[in-house]
This record gives C-alpha cells, sequence and structure tokens, in this order.
C-alpha cells in the first residue's frame, strides 16, 4: 500500500471538492504580545483570499469572536466561526449557537467577577466575547504567578456560575458547558461539505478537538510548531508540521499558487 500523498497534493487535486480550515492567531496571524493588533500579513491575506475563491470551503475558526476575524479576515466566500464555533457570520449574518443563548447571563457574572485580575496584576488582560470571558497574561510581568492567580480566580468563577474552564496557550477563558468547540464546528463542516480532501491547521490546546475530528475523516492534522510554546500533544496528532507562521505562509502561498494559477 502506498503512502498517501502530502495535504498539499491532496487539496491541490481537486480544488473545488477540497476543504481547508484554519485557525487564526498563530497560524494566520503571528503571536504577538497585544491581542488586539493581531493581523495576518499582506502575503497571508492574499493567499487566503485566492484560496477562498479556489476551494470548495474555506473556512477560518477561532476562539476569538466572529465579528473581530470579519474585520480581519477579507476573504469573500470564507466561513468565519468564532468563539470556537459557538457563533459564526454565514453569507453576513451572525449566528449564535442555540444552547449558548442560556448561558449569557453567567458569561456577564464572569465577566464582573474576573475584572478585578487586570488591576491586581500587570499585564494580565480580560477579553471581552460574545459568549465567554478570556483572561490572557501573556503580558505580565509575573507569568508564573500571574498563571496561578488567574486560574484560581477561574476555577472559583467556573464553580460558581457553572461555566467550563478552558486553558489555552498563556489564556484561561470560561465558556457555556455546551458540546459546541473547534472538534464539533469542524466535524460539522465536514459533514455538510463532504469534502473529497480536507486538512485543519492549528496551533494550542484548543485546536486538538479539531485536529482529531479531521483525522478521524481521513483528512490531514496540520501543526504550527512554536518551538517551546508548543504543547507536545499537538506536535503527537500531527501529520504535518511548521516551523511557525512564516513556514505556514510559505505552505499557504505554495497551495494558492497551485490551485489558482
Amino acid at each position: 500500500m502506498s503512502p498517501r500523498p502530502p495535504a498539499i497534493e491532496a487539496l491541490a487535486a481537486r480544488p473545488a471538492m477540497a476543504a481547508l480550515v484554519l485557525d487564526f492567531d498563530g497560524v494566520l496571524a503571528p503571536i504577538v504580545d497585544e491581542p488586539d493588533a493581531a493581523a495576518m500579513p499582506p502575503p497571508v491575506a492574499q493567499s487566503v483570499a485566492r484560496l477562498a475563491a479556489a476551494l470548495g470551503l474555506l473556512a477560518v475558526i477561532s476562539g476569538r469572536p466572529a465579528e473581530f476575524l470579519a474585520d480581519r479576515v477579507r476573504a469573500p466566500g470564507a466561513r468565519l466561526l468564532g468563539s470556537y464555533g459557538i457563533e459564526q457570520i454565514r453569507d453576513g449574518t451572525w449566528e449564535l449557537a442555540p444552547a449558548a443563548r442560556a448561558w449569557l447571563g453567567a458569561v456577564d457574572d464572569a465577566r464582573s467577577s474576573l475584572t478585578y485580575l487586570a488591576g491586581r496584576w500587570p499585564g494580565v488582560r480580560i477579553e471581552v466575547k460574545p459568549a465567554s470571558v478570556a483572561v490572557h497574561w501573556r503580558q505580565a510581568i509575573d507569568r508564573e504567578a500571574a498563571a496561578a492567580a488567574v486560574r484560581e480566580a477561574g476555577a472559583k468563577v467556573a464553580a460558581q456560575t457553572g461555566l467550563r474552564a478552558e486553558p489555552g496557550k498563556l489564556v484561561e477563558e470560561l465558556r457555556p458547558p455546551i458540546d459546541v468547540d473547534k472538534g464539533s464546528a469542524v466535524a460539522a463542516l465536514i459533514a455538510a461539505e463532504q469534502p473529497g480532501a480536507v486538512a485543519y491547521a492549528g496551533d494550542d490546546l484548543g485546536d486538538i478537538p479539531a485536529l482529531r475530528a479531521v483525522r478521524q475523516a481521513g483528512g490531514y492534522a496540520l501543526v504550527v510548531d512554536h518551538g517551546t510554546e508548543t504543547d507536545q500533544r499537538l506536535l503527537d496528532l500531527a501529520d504535518e508540521v511548521f516551523a511557525g507562521t512564516d513556514g505556514f505562509a510559505d505552505w499557504l502561498a505554495e497551495l494558492a499558487g497551485r490551485v489558482a494559477g
């Protein structure tokens, strides 16, 4: 039995039947200290736009709000899924997963309860999302101490509100305890589109369910490696690994060249 081709060859063989699903931060956009400054470099934005026009499906799914993605990803035809798939923008219309609506009050309570962390720990930042609250400590002076404080506070607020604490790369997020994550979102896209070839690219813990989902569908798990910040569990799931966002940008440009001419 011959080995299957690399992801780029599988996707380029029949572009109109291919699907590519991408994380944003750390995959399309370099990781930056100030989250609001994250953006795709112009060559990456160009590749994404070309792929959205040429592939059967080009989707971007992120822990970021869908409106943030709509502002950063200007690629007609691209599907944009925010908050790990809890919300999405489809044909210009914003949608929230019905199961999340009952938890919006708890999310507001969690935001109020966690706000004090930003004042107590310099560099800690509270990110407001439509259906979750995230606390980042990438900019904290003492990352280790800030991480411990955020996790302790997050566990208490999760117990009080019923929200679920989800760890990430220098971030803790409280989300509704519903069966929606990147894995379920990717599985739903695959079920709806029935692509001939599919690949998912991610770099963080929240991408693990999506990487598993794409592999279960016979697709390709692509991991962008950021060295010591990359959890070994992602590398263990990877079919292909890329050296940082620059390495993945080169791959995207090559794929765009093959399928878009």
